[in-house]
């Protein structure tokens, strides 16, 4: 399987090519406007590989929640690829990437058994809120929130990690059974390259170009943000 991703949902920009289990990234960080650096980024992972559109199998993006502007510049992005090279798009959640991200990290780290563990993905969305959501390690289906973080809703009692982007802004105002719980905590973005397993993995479905979607959790006109 042959993918290129995009995910321009945060302050890093991300741009991966999968070529059956090998990935070649390339990371921008603190990138106020995405725009001018997605292009470039695009060009170098696939002269990398070797690869042209044409020998794709699809295009992968970062739908978010996240930027509103980011998410809709990579979902512009990725759409106008499949258009012209007509391939499929997969729009993956940037806090499913954030999960299996995590769950790398975790597994590197000695601590008690993680059988059983649920990651709390969480994303700063201004306006004192986050974007959150509880996944199983490997899992790309969650239900997405966004709320003060006191009143993020504990599923049950496994162990928690958690982890993305914010952390210390939020994390002393999360729920007190979260600390209970928690045997990890992991500053984590959103990359592409996590994209691009979850897909290979069978759990993102492929959509057109046309059906290619941002998700925004809360409408866009109540952020009033400048971000990507």
């Amino acid at each position: 399987m042959k993918l290129l991703a995009i995910d321009t949902s945060t302050a890093l920009a991300s741009v991966a090519l999968l070529v059956e289990q090998d990935v070649v990234e390339e990371t921008q960080e603190d990138v106020r406007q995405h725009a001018p650096f997605l292009l470039p980024m695009v060009s170098r992972v696939l002269s990398t590989a070797g690869l042209h559109f044409s020998q794709l199998d699809g295009i992968v993006f970062g739908r978010g929640p996240g930027s509103f502007t980011g998410i809709r510049i990579a979902c512009s992005m990725a759409k106008g690829f499949a258009l012209a090279y007509d391939l499929p798009v997969y729009p993956v959640s940037t806090l499913a990437a954030i999960a299996i991200k995590a769950w790398d990290e975790s597994v590197k780290v000695p601590h008690p058994p993680l059988q059983d563990t649920v990651i709390l993905s969480v994303m700063d969305a201004r306006m004192n809120e986050i974007y959150w959501a509880f996944f199983k390690p490997g899992a790309a289906d969650a239900d997405e929130c966004v709320t003060a973080a006191s009143a993020v809703i504990i599923p049950d009692t496994s162990p928690l990690i958690l982890a993305g982007v914010g952390l210390e802004t939020y994390a002393q105002a999360l729920p007190d059974a979260i600390g209970v719980r928690l045997i990890n905590q992991v500053t984590v973005f959103p990359h592409a390259s996590a994209m691009t397993r979850l897909v290979q993995s069978g759990q993102v479905q492929a959509v057109s170009a046309e059906e290619a979607l941002p998700v925004y959790i809360r409408h866009p006109i109540t952020q009033g943000e400048s971000r990507g």
